[in-house]
């Protein structure tokens, strides 16, 4: 049977394709359907290229087959899905503030475990790393990782994008299909309202319920975790993780907004070509990190003590330094063994100088002044 194209799909041909794919057809409980069926149909009307269609098809497609994959997964594993998630350490904070850099510094440490990127497309438990090049989900992950660089190489320079190194959480949230994901990469207004709307905390419940599929055989070591829209869903993070360490990266909005309007820009030229509305990715980005910072600092305030605020300049300044602050702040041991890995880690991934600040609001048809209005409370409270 012929691939379903996306203009005009339903929700039960994309799960039909999907189940084809995998060869299951359990999808689990019915909490996607909403956001799928509004998502599938607000990208009839996103502007999408022929190349577009296609990349979006299989972003979906991708989700579905990762829901599938997760539900077989739990169902082959019950004694992992009764063993509690304690302690993670979770990384969040307005995308280009340090989050990628740090979560990449902290997994140097052998204490913490993550979710690598292609466990995040196909979960499973965590085979022995010597075995994942011949893994074939491995390999698949790879390719498809491998294709979209082709595209847009600046994906890798900005975000670190790598098939065997931890990534955000991001990917597992989506197979709820409530994410701002969606919303960053596609114009889809009547999902992005909806999204905003909603309370997320089964997608961090189904989150949680993936990590001990990811975790079955390593129960013990602590998770660590990194999504920037958790700033968005912080009160979430703390219903399905209460005794979470959680660290809050910032960074002053008219150096991260251009610097966020640069990264997802790259993903509206792979799914728009040229009819990318990059003046338009500006208005809406700029518009959703400034609620989702309010809506953090109404949970912290509610919260005092819950969340560690650092700033993206001490990072730069002195990583090692930065990620001691961090252990103090939780009582973590950082040992000696780590601590030189982080060097290394360091040392093989130097920052580079030109990412300091490249672009401003005016590149992107804004006002630097306008942005210093809609922050003024965030700028205010965080010294900026």
């Amino acid at each position: 049977m012929s691939e379903v194209s996306l203009v005009g799909a339903t929700r039960e041909q994309m799960c039909e394709q999907a189940a084809r794919r995998t060869g299951l057809d359990d999808f689990g409980d019915s909490d996607f359907h909403a956001g799928l069926d509004l998502l599938l149909a607000d990208l009839k009307e996103a502007g999408l290229s022929a190349q577009g269609m296609v990349a979006a098809r299989e972003n979906v497609l991708g989700h579905l087959a990762g829901r599938l994959r997760s539900v077989e997964g739990f169902k082959q594993h019950p004694e992992a899905m009764k063993r509690p998630i304690v302690r993670p350490l979770i990384v969040c904070g307005i995308v280009r503030s340090g989050t990628t850099a740090l979560h990449k510094l902290l997994s140097m440490d052998p204490q913490f475990q993550g979710v690598e990127r292609w466990l995040c497309s196909a979960p499973q438990p965590r085979p022995p790393r010597a075995e994942w090049a011949a893994n074939p989900d491995f390999q698949q992950a790879k390719a498809s990782l491998d294709a979209m660089l082709a595209q847009a190489p600046e994906m890798l320079e900005d975000h670190g994008m790598a098939v065997d190194t931890v990534e955000e959480s991001l990917d597992l949230l989506a197979q709820s299909f409530r994410s701002n994901m969606f919303c960053s990469q596609f114009v889809i207004p009547n999902y992005d309202r909806w999204y905003r709307a909603q309370d997320d905390t089964p997608s961090y419940l189904r989150l949680a319920d993936n990590l001990r599929l990811v975790g079955a055989h390593d129960p013990h070591r602590t998770w660590l975790l990194k999504n920037p829209t958790d700033t968005f869903s912080l009160q979430e993070v703390l219903n399905v993780f209460p005794d979470a360490m959680i660290v809050q990266t910032h960074r002053d909005p008219l150096q991260a907004i251009p610097s966020v309007v640069n990264l997802i820009g790259s993903a509206h030229r792979i799914f728009r070509g040229e009819q990318a509305d990059i003046q338009g990715v500006f208005a809406r980005e700029e518009e959703f990190w400034q609620q989702a910072m309010s809506r953090a600092d109404a949970v912290k305030d509610a919260h005092p003590g819950r969340v560690l605020d650092v700033q993206f300049n001490d990072f730069v300044k002195d990583q090692i330094g930065f990620v001691r602050k961090i252990y103090d702040q939780f009582g973590l041991v950082l040992s000696e063994e780590a601590e030189t890995a982080m060097l290394g880690w360091l040392a093989a991934n130097p920052r580079r100088s030109s990412t300091m600040q490249r672009f401003t609001p005016e590149d992107y048809g804004h006002s630097s002044d306008a942005l210093k209005e809609r922050y003024s409370t965030y700028r205010a409270r965080y010294g900026y």
